[in-house]
């Protein structure tokens, strides 16, 4: 009587495409992960950029002398701008400093402390509102006087004489990963500073 069983070119061929199958189902499953972490990246960059641009605005046209007698705005370029506004509603106008940090928007806080009060550079808080930022060159702010007659309208040049300000553009556009679709997202707002209006 003959015993049947499989042979040892049977068994490595069996192997063999167990092992393709093996090797193709955690090539899915990596390609799903990756997929999945690049979508969540884009949503959190967009959650980032809305939440960002919101909180720019509401602070903008609130901006105001500050505590100490200071114009409404600091400092003005087409990455960074500082400014005062009274954020916490405390009654007391705190120095607000957005600016382009690497390839993220960060946004820096100073409150007036002491008798008399003065805005110390040193006790700056820093806070990262968003991430991926496309192109860390790219124009934050642009910047225009009561001229502005919408998008034909160029913007102040450098350096802006900050007391002709009167309205400004904020673009952010960000990507998680530049080799890797979606394409880059952009928003932008604009804003007019109360305070500054004629």
């Amino acid at each position: 009587m003959k015993k049947r069983g499989f042979s040892l070119v049977e068994i490595l061929i069996t192997l063999g495409i167990f092992s393709l199958i093996i090797l193709a189902l955690i090539n899915f499953q990596i390609n799903v992960f990756s997929q999945n972490t690049l979508i969540s990246n884009s949503l959190n960059a967009d959650s980032e950029m809305r939440s960002a641009l919101k909180k720019i605005v509401a602070e903008l046209r609130g901006a105001a002398q500050s505590d100490i007698g200071t114009y409404q705005i600091a400092a003005a370029t087409k990455n960074s701008l500082t400014f005062f506004s009274d954020v916490d509603g405390d009654g007391h106008r705190e120095q607000i400093r957005y600016f382009l940090n690497g390839s993220s928007l960060a946004r820096g806080l100073i409150k007036p402390t002491g008798n008399p009060l003065a805005y110390v550079a040193g006790s700056e808080t820093l806070t990262t509102l968003v991430h991926f930022i496309a192109n860390p060159n790219q124009d934050i702010f642009a910047y225009y006087d009561q001229n502005y007659a919408g998008t034909s309208t160029l913007p102040l040049s450098e350096p802006i004489n900050i007391p002709l300000l009167r309205l400004i553009k904020i673009t952010l556009t960000v990507e998680a990963d530049p080799l890797r679709p979606p394409a880059p997202l952009t928003l932008g707002s604009q804003v007019s500073i109360r305070s500054l209006k004629y």
